[in-house]
């Protein structure tokens, strides 16, 4: 069963600092991660305000990637704030008529 991620959070990050600090960083060792099926960034520069949706295999997947040493220390960063993040199984019904 596939398994989804809702990450929300504020950066106090402008556009260039954002490529430097948090994508370049972060995007192609997320991207290594096994069991990732895709992960979308969404970003709201105006407002400080992000979110990230990420597609998982399967529970273990996502629960492996958490337990990294490296999620830590994204958690850590001193511009990442109010960090929420919300777990649910994907529906495979439902999302298979909307393409999900």
């Amino acid at each position: 069963m596939r398994y989804a991620q809702i990450f929300r959070y504020v950066l106090t990050l402008n556009e260039d600092e954002y490529q430097e600090r948090w994508m370049k960083p972060y995007a192609e060792a997320i991207a290594a991660v096994p069991g990732l099926i895709r992960k979308t960034w969404m970003a709201d520069f105006e407002t400080g305000t992000f979110a990230s949706v990420y597609i998982w295999q399967d529970k273990a997947s996502m629960d492996a990637f958490m337990a990294l040493p490296a999620i830590a220390k994204v958690a850590a960063e001193p511009f990442l704030k109010d960090l929420t993040i919300t777990v649910l199984p994907v529906h495979e019904e439902a999302s298979a008529i909307t393409r999900g």
